[in-house]
């Protein structure tokens, strides 16, 4: 049984024991390694870097990919798309201090001759980590005018008004703003693990051939061809409508659900201020994850909304993406601009192998368990305690909540579980002010941290 107490002085009266756990709570406010904020230097430099994603690099992007190469598509297997190829391999060939842009073709056989032929293009640059497992963040850079009317789009596939400033210049804009600052050696940032950011072709389906996601199919079986070891992927695709919230979506499996934690607590930890819904996150397919996925890696996708085409309170459903009208007027900068913060912030912690709300010294791998400090600390009533179970776990946990005394003042889970990570919400409106204690026990884990509550 967990156990903590205190020997008071002889003599020292009940006033005096009062005062004393004040000094204690005090002490553990200014002393406790678990610090409001993580005071690592790494924490610091991506913080920084998270406050230099300029608004008009994003913009710059965006509007040139609107109208690459004076085109006003970038529709697949069109001359809009391959001007969208050059400007993104002109844009990351500029960088200092990569390798250079890796370009991997590959082509649709079932496209309609002579487009069967056609090469088409992924391009990716990587920031070299002190170790080869790297994590991806990508977005497509082709864009479609499909919901124009099956007609219309058919017949006028080649030639069509396609602009699609939200669907994808938005995500491929990120990707290119997250690439310069990676680069960036002034920042003074090394990664741990590698950093590759990837723009893939043929995501959207067309007319002049059946199916999808082909450029990112493409990369990941690439990469698992080649036993290459992928710790996460970000698909960052449609993060710029909405006229009233930055909010966005989280779309993941239970497998990869751990990386849509890390997003929120990225969110947390930088205060980049984004609306964000917490797990279960949705399941779905309809982007680049999704060719991960099915290559056995952890994977998620950052959206304006899961699904785009449904509302809810924070989101009215899009109404111009793949049309002609998706042009740089509907976007919405300030969420753009965030979910670019987001998406580095998340990307460069992980690289960097800094997690956990409070301790940004405190990494785990998301195949082990992992008990990790409740946020915010100290807090007032209410506070979130989050963990996670290895995949080979299954069996009774319990998470409980012990005074300074090691009295049990709470049990928050007593329950059958299985692999995956959970949070829980813990309520301390009816206790006072002081130290407490969590525990976690899952089988022969176990682990116990402290929490301050301040009244």
């Amino acid at each position: 049984m967990f156990k903590t107490s205190i020997n008071y002085p002889k003599g020292l009266s009940l006033a005096g024991h009062k005062l004393s756990k004040l000094l204690l709570v005090i002490a553990a406010m200014y002393f406790s390694p678990v610090d409001i904020f993580p005071q690592d230097d790494a924490y610091h430099k991506i913080q920084s870097m998270v406050n230099s994603v300029s608004v008009e690099n994003l913009e710059t992007h965006i509007k040139n990919l609107e109208y690459a190469g004076g085109h006003s598509s970038r529709v697949n297997l069109t001359p809009g798309n391959d001007s969208a190829a050059a400007y993104i391999y002109n844009v990351l060939s500029g960088l200092e201090n990569i390798s250079g842009v890796r370009i991997d073709t590959f082509y649709i056989e079932s496209a309609l001759p002579p487009y069967n032929k056609k090469p088409l293009l992924n391009l990716s640059v990587t920031i070299k980590g002190k170790s080869s497992p790297s994590y991806i963040a990508g977005a497509h850079y082709d864009c479609s005018a499909s919901r124009m009317g099956g007609s219309v789009w058919n017949s006028q596939w080649k030639t069509i008004k396609a602009p699609g400033a939200d669907d994808n210049a938005t995500g491929v804009a990120a990707v290119l703003e997250i690439a310069r600052i990676l680069s960036d050696t002034s920042f003074g940032f090394k990664t741990d693990y590698s950093i590759t950011l990837a723009a893939f072709n043929s995501e959207e389906s067309g007319p002049g051939y059946s199916g999808s996601h082909y450029g990112s199919r493409n990369f990941a079986q690439h990469a698992k061809a080649n036993n290459q070891t992928v710790l996460g992927m970000f698909s960052i695709d449609m993060i710029g409508y909405n006229n009233s919230y930055d909010y966005t979506s989280i779309v993941s499996n239970s497998y990869s659900s751990w990386l849509g934690e890390k997003l929120i607590e990225a969110n947390n930890i930088y205060s980049i201020g984004l609306k964000m819904d917490g797990p279960p996150f949705p399941e779905a397919t309809y982007s680049d994850h999704d060719s991960f996925w099915n290559e056995g890696y952890r994977a998620v996708l950052l959206i304006e909304n899961a699904p785009p085409w449904n509302s809810n309170s924070f989101y009215k459903a899009n109404p111009f993406y793949h049309t002609s009208s998706d042009t740089f007027g509907t976007v919405n900068m300030s969420l753009v601009k965030k979910v670019t913060q987001l998406s580095l912030a998340a990307i460069a912690s992980l690289g960097a192998r800094l997690t956990g709300i409070n301790n940004a010294k405190e990494y785990i791998h998301p195949d082990e368990f992992y008990l990790a400090q409740n946020y915010p600390n100290p807090f007032n009533p209410e506070t979130a305690i989050s963990y996670q179970l290895s995949p080979d776990f299954v069996g009774i946990v319990t998470l409980k909540v012990y005074d300074i005394l090691g009295n049990l003042v709470k049990i928050l889970v007593n329950k059958y579980q299985t692999k995956g990570a959970y949070n829980v919400s813990f309520n301390a409106s009816g206790l006072a002010s002081g130290i407490y204690f969590y525990r976690l026990q899952a089988g022969s884990f176990a682990s116990t941290k402290k929490m301050v509550l301040i009244k």
